[in-house]
């Protein structure tokens, strides 16, 4: 069947995705070059609006390379520098958007509002003439003759000088990211390292998390590997149905997966400002002070009431005793389990519940100053389908922006062949 004219259109730069990556590319090479972004979703920027709790972390001011993980950190610090948070806040308080900074960096929107950064990207594109093209999933790419070649669903073909792959990697879903950038990227040539659910939270073998689901504390969490640190984090922590959860908790995911089926454990420190014998001297006065009432409510004012049974389950102690029978013995087993509270993990969550993914197309087949692939020429990345994620809290974000422009940027410099 010979394929219409009509259904055959040409343009220097083809995006596949349309969220934060491969938004701020087609902004960013369109002052002078023809662009079409693609979209299998029904609209732009579906992750831009899930980020933040739909408040959109747009950026954090310490984003550094020491909140990222990678095979390969230069590339990532070089990337970061190309266009750091300053220069993305400059520029979206050029569109107009009104920041805030909230703690630990965290920088959004005055408006509290996703749908505020959304829609002035939306207007940007609009503005500089980039082509939008959603609900057009890809169904084949080729390269043929110095062009890129994309076959939509609806049998539309797209012809581009320079590709840009831009499609996330396999976390959320139900936001439009399920590896099939990763697939493209493989079947052009693409080394894929190993890919992990990444800010996830984690299943646990022991089931007694289930009895306090929905209890959320303040800790530290260290997840152990064969008894050596491998991860240490600080935060929230959330007791659920199968384990843990909360960012204290999702942070350690990318440092596990590797290590899944292996002895890992997670240690909790409910009291990390205190040392043993510090907590034990608490525990020593309160314990004075409440001789008559029994173990379970004297705990109740040192943790939450419905942790206090569970800890002394753990530790096979009778919770209706009074306290004034708790030897010293006891005492000490008591402070020792609210330093190090143990937990063993079983594995993690899937992709449909992770933030991000861990892994992605390698760095080492890409062209660190550009993104371009090494392996087909006109071809680059950016965004989550690198192998790269960020820590929580806007660094994610931030480094869709910056890879977006860094390849955007480059390009926008290459000649056009007509």
């Amino acid at each position: 069947m010979v394929q219409s004219i009509e259904m055959e259109k040409t343009f220097d730069i083809a995006i596949i995705g349309a969220g934060p990556a491969g938004i701020m590319a087609a902004i960013t090479a369109s002052d002078r070059l023809s662009v079409v972004l693609i979209e299998k979703n029904d609209s732009v920027g579906r992750k831009i609006l899930a980020t933040g709790n739909g408040r959109c972390n747009i950026t954090n001011r310490f984003a550094e390379v020491n909140r990222y993980h990678s095979s390969n950190l230069d590339v990532v610090k070089n990337v970061l520098a190309k266009f750091d948070q300053s220069q993305a806040m400059k520029l979206f308080e050029n569109l107009g958007i009104v920041l805030k900074e909230e703690d630990n960096g965290r920088i959004f929107p005055r408006t509290n509002q996703a749908q505020t950064v959304v829609d002035a990207l939306s207007h940007e594109l609009y503005e500089r003439n980039v082509k939008v093209k959603t609900n057009s999933e890809v169904k084949g790419i080729s390269k043929e003759n110095d062009r890129f070649r994309i076959l939509l669903k609806n049998d539309e073909i797209i012809n581009s000088q320079i590709l840009i792959l831009a499609t996330g990697g396999k976390a959320g879903h139900h936001l439009g990211s399920s590896g099939d950038g990763l697939f493209w990227a493989k079947l052009l040539g693409h080394m894929i390292t190993p890919t992990f659910p990444a800010l996830v939270p984690v299943e646990t073998i022991e089931t007694w998390p289930k009895e306090i689901s929905g209890l959320r504390v303040e800790g530290k969490s260290t997840v152990t590997l064969d008894a050596k640190i491998i991860s240490e984090k600080s935060g929230d922590i959330l007791f659920t149905h199968f384990g843990l959860s909360a960012p204290a908790i999702m942070a350690h995911a990318g440092e596990l997966a590797p290590h899944l089926g292996k002895d890992l454990k997670i240690h909790l420190d409910l009291f990390p400002d205190k040392t043993g014998k510090e907590l034990d001297q608490i525990l020593a006065k309160v314990f004075a002070n409440a001789g008559r009432r029994t173990l379970k409510n004297t705990l109740a004012g040192l943790i939450p009431n419905n942790l206090a049974p569970v800890i002394l389950k753990l530790l096979e102690m009778n919770a209706e005793r009074k306290t004034a029978e708790v030897s010293k013995i006891d005492r000490l087993k008591i402070a020792k389990i609210l330093k190090d509270l143990k937990l063993t993990v079983k594995g993690l969550r899937s992709f449909k519940e992770a933030q991000v993914t861990s892994g992605g197309v390698s760095f080492s087949e890409i062209n660190p100053q550009s993104l371009e692939s090494k392996i087909v020429s006109g071809l680059y990345f950016a965004g989550e389908i690198l192998d790269c994620y960020g820590d929580s809290g806007g660094f994610n974000l931030q480094w869709a922006w910056s890879s977006g422009h860094l390849a955007g940027e480059i390009i926008a410099q290459k000649p056009v062949v007509a």
